[in-house]
């Protein structure tokens, strides 16, 4: 079976016939050897989707702030060292030290603005002089590089820093840096207004079956997260990132190095990108996700082999097709199922609701819809059953409960979750 065929059947399962779905690239040495589109494009229209339609890129926008934050270094017009109030003084460090290098890897310790805001598609879309204002002001949740938290409202500051020392919007930047040198045509800010060719709708599945997903509102993502580009774009970008035209090699380097935090301790997260080894190759890769869409760009660090997954549904599981997009392009054998099917006394132990400690909430209970998603794999550990990479590991036995979750996916570090509500059975 050849590749094309084996990433047919990795995608087979993961998109309903009738629904939204995915454009999947795999790039080797600067070209595709595999680009194709799965499912539905627009559901009132029935239109399929196609390998060059249009979908926002959510966090992986990212990257692109990183990088135009280094070719500006590149050019001496700013350090990652500087601080931010001496590109933006209208920011009080109220006695720290906040630099570009603590935006760049999350390490600011300024308050994320999306958190206690509820759902995002709720928000009016204010104007980003609002928006920046009330980042600004906000509170530290802790000391500048004491520790790693994932922060949008870090990469609104860069985007606010690019426009203050360039003169320019932060898209125009972008496209006079990159995309009209590189060529990359259909990459731009996605707004709800602009008409974008081959745009893909973008979809939620609900309980009852999918519906369109309501627009969430560009000036809370913008340079953290509001641009849409292409499978093709994005292997002009690629490239240009391997050969060194869009950065000097060096510099990229040091954007995919990990994270040194103030205990001396490495968090596997560089400057919009994070890092990993998967079989024993260095990779480093992003996510993104906003309402009616999902993608996960993910690249080999020694060797020019890279995974795209663009989708136009929310929640799309990107993490393991890019997983099984990597095996297939390395030609690794199918990951075995270990175990035995788990059952509810399984699970006596393990049921109830916990929370890790940004409140994400994981529930599990005894009932067979929940028992039948994993295999028991030992005292308190449980794979997936459609994706045994992913590994949950209770402990801390107390009471005939496991007061304590951990889940273990390979491209992330382990999450914690503890227990938070009496056992749901």
């Amino acid at each position: 079976m050849g590749t094309s065929e084996r990433v047919d059947e990795a995608v087979e399962g993961l998109i309903e016939v009738g629904g939204p779905g995915v454009a999947i690239g795999v790039l080797r040495d600067g070209q595709f050897i595999h680009r194709k589109a799965y499912g539905l494009a627009d559901l009132e229209w029935g239109t399929p989707l196609r390998p060059d339609c249009s979908f926002r890129i959510c966090s992986l926008s990212k990257q692109f702030t990183a990088t135009a934050i280094m070719h500006l270094a590149e050019q001496g017009v700013l350090s990652i060292e500087d601080r931010l109030d001496a590109h933006l003084p209208a920011f009080d460090p109220r006695g720290r030290t906040v630099t570009l290098r603590h935006l760049l890897n999350h390490t600011s310790g300024i308050r994320n603005h999306d958190e206690g805001r509820g759902h995002r598609t709720d928000r009016v879309n204010i104007p980003r002089e609002w928006l920046l204002a009330e980042i600004l002001a906000a509170p530290f949740d802790f000391e500048p590089g004491d520790q790693y938290r994932y922060c949008n409202s870090g990469y609104i500051l860069l985007g606010a820093v690019i426009e203050a020392v360039s003169g320019q919007d932060f898209e125009t930047f972008l496209k006079r840096a990159f995309f009209e040198p590189l060529g990359m045509a259909q990459t731009s800010m996605s707004t709800a207004d602009r008409v974008i060719p081959l745009r893909a709708r973008g979809y939620v599945r609900g309980r009852s079956g999918f519906h369109n997903a309501r627009p969430d509102p560009t000036n809370w993502s913008h340079s953290a997260g509001g641009l849409c580009s292409t499978l093709d774009d994005l292997l002009v970008w690629d490239t240009a990132l391997r050969d060194g035209r869009a950065i000097g090699r060096n510099t990229f380097e040091q954007m995919i190095e990990p994270t040194l935090l103030a205990d001396r301790t490495l968090y596997p997260y560089g400057f919009g990108w994070g890092t990993a080894t998967y079989e024993g190759r260095r990779l480093h890769h992003h996510t993104g996700g906003v309402s009616g869409f999902a993608c996960q760009m993910a690249r080999l660090t020694d060797e020019a082999l890279t995974t795209i997954v663009l989708s136009n549904v929310y929640m799309f599981p990107f993490d393991r097709l890019t997983r099984s997009l990597l095996r297939i392009a390395l030609d690794l054998p199918p990951i075995k199922i270990q175990g035995r099917p788990a059952t509810a006394d399984d699970f006596s132990a393990c049921g109830g609701r916990f929370s890790d400690e940004y409140g994400a909430e994981f529930r599990l209970g005894s009932a067979q819809h929940d028992t039948s998603r994993y295999n028991h794999a030992g005292e308190g550990r449980f794979l997936e059953v459609n994706d045994p990479e992913i590994e949950l590991r209770f402990c801390d036995l107390q009471g005939g409960e496991y007061q304590t979750l951990d889940y273990h996916s390979p491209l992330w570090p382990a999450q914690r979750f503890v227990r938070s509500a009496p056992s749901e059975t």
